[in-house]
């Protein structure tokens, strides 16, 4: 091997053991920092899969939560909660519009296929009722549900109709505003149900316990 080979190899190996060097410190920061946010009331599990979540475009956000909701409606596992708007827009798109068989240049057309025409003079159907025009700003929602979290209201006092961006907003100002008050993690942040058991922990725990 030359001398210039020689170096090269040496270099490349000096390199890779910094950077192996540098993953195991960064590995051992991310261990110590999901610990500290467990021991203040934080569930690591979750956290893990808000970062998941922050990788990805809003879109993308938005098109996982309606596939995760339809596979559990698909699972029977929803729970009670209905579906997001987006999962029911996926659905209705689905099912609205039928794949039509196609026609060979033959066959001549069904007469049942054919549209009624409509009598002339008959009146316009009605147009479909019209959704309330939505006068606020998102923002101001949101500094609304601050407001309302600061003078001691509950969630539930949404003012906002399911549908509107401005009912999100408003209970993203509430929960902003009861999780600032520089005291302890708030209960609805943190997990209710003690995780079950791995089963390999559980055969240890059983070993040491018959050893004793």
């Amino acid at each position: 091997m030359s001398s210039s080979a020689r170096e090269r190899l040496v270099h490349q190996v000096h390199k890779l053991e910094r950077l192996e060097a540098a993953r195991q410190a960064a590995g051992e920061e991310l261990r110590d920092a999901f610990a500290e946010a467990k021991r203040v009331g934080y569930d690591p599990s979750t956290l893990k899969a808000v970062l998941r979540l922050r990788k990805l475009t809003p879109a993308e956000r938005k098109e996982q939560r309606a596939l995760e909701a339809i596979y559990l409606a698909a699972l029977g596992m929803l729970e009670g909660d209905p579906l997001p708007d987006e999962a029911r827009r996926r659905l209705d798109e689905q099912d609205s519009a039928p794949p039509k068989p196609e026609r060979s240049s033959g066959q001549q057309a069904d007469p049942k296929e054919a549209k009624p025409r409509k009598p002339a003079g008959a009146p316009a159907p009605p147009p479909p009722p019209q959704m309330p025009m939505n006068l606020k700003d998102p923002e101001e929602a949101r500094k609304e549900g601050r407001d309302a979290a600061a003078a001691g209201k509950r969630i539930y006092d949404n003012p906002f109709p399911a549908g509107d961006p401005c009912r999100a907003a408003w209970d993203e100002g509430w929960c902003e505003q009861r999780k600032s008050h520089g005291m302890e993690t708030p209960a609805a942040y943190q997990r209710r149900s003690k995780p079950p058991d791995r089963p390999d922990k559980a055969a240890g725990a059983g070993e040491k316990k018959g050893a004793a």
